[in-house]
């Protein structure tokens, strides 16, 4: 996370009262529910008009769980290998990176804690990492477009539809992880404690090959 000290003026602010109106909704949700947690509590509690909210957050559920649109640099993409062994494990990552972005603030335990008493919030929170998915399906049917091995399609499916398949079996060894019995919600996903996941489903795709 890009240290706060660093930033322009302009951004600092902008980001301090991202913070405010996260932690004031967030403390309200948990406090008298969700339901009384509306924008105009929200952005009373963080000192801003309820107009401002909206500069920031798209809905009240956004601002509870400190949800924001992902982002995929393509800084990111430039470093994907479609030829490596590993493109697999290299989409997981890219994945998390990804979604990584969408979601604001450090409480995680908090964020679940949240999620766990209304699962409306679950649904807005899933609904952020579809759109991470998709920037990520996106980005890398381009990646594969320029490369000549996947370009002209395989068995009859194109970039697109190779991307999507490419995206959606990388998604298994995270959703693996998440729903093993060693998974920590609060420490979450890194791409170290990923790693045995990855090799586990290289080795069954080995085997079933």
């Amino acid at each position: 996370m890009t240290n706060a000290v660093s930033l322009p003026l302009r951004e600092r602010k902008k980001a301090e009262t991202w913070t405010a109106l996260h932690e004031a909704a967030a403390s309200l949700a948990l406090q008298h529910g969700v339901e009384q947690a509306t924008v105009e509590a929200i952005a009373a509690s963080a000192g801003v008009s309820p107009r401002t909210f909206f500069n920031y957050f798209q809905a009240k559920e956004d601002a509870i769980l400190g949800l924001r649109e992902p982002v995929l640099e393509a800084s990111l993409l430039a470093e994907i290998s479609v030829t490596a062994d590993d493109l697999v494990g290299q989409v997981s990552r890219l994945l998390m990176t990804v979604a990584s972005t969408a979601l604001g603030g450090d409480d995680r335990a908090r964020r679940r804690q949240l999620i766990a008493r209304d699962p409306h919030l679950g649904r807005r929170h899933m609904d952020y990492m579809v759109k991470a998915e998709t920037l990520v399906c996106q980005g890398l049917a381009g990646v594969l477009a320029e490369e000549s091995a996947w370009a002209d399609g395989v068995e009859g499916f194109g970039p697109e539809e190779s991307a999507r398949m490419l995206v959606m079996i990388a998604g298994v060894p995270i959703r693996f992880k998440l729903t093993s019995a060693d998974f920590d919600p609060v420490e979450g996903i890194s791409a170290e404690t990923l790693q045995p996941s990855l090799a586990l489903l290289r080795h069954l795709l080995r085997k079933l090959s």
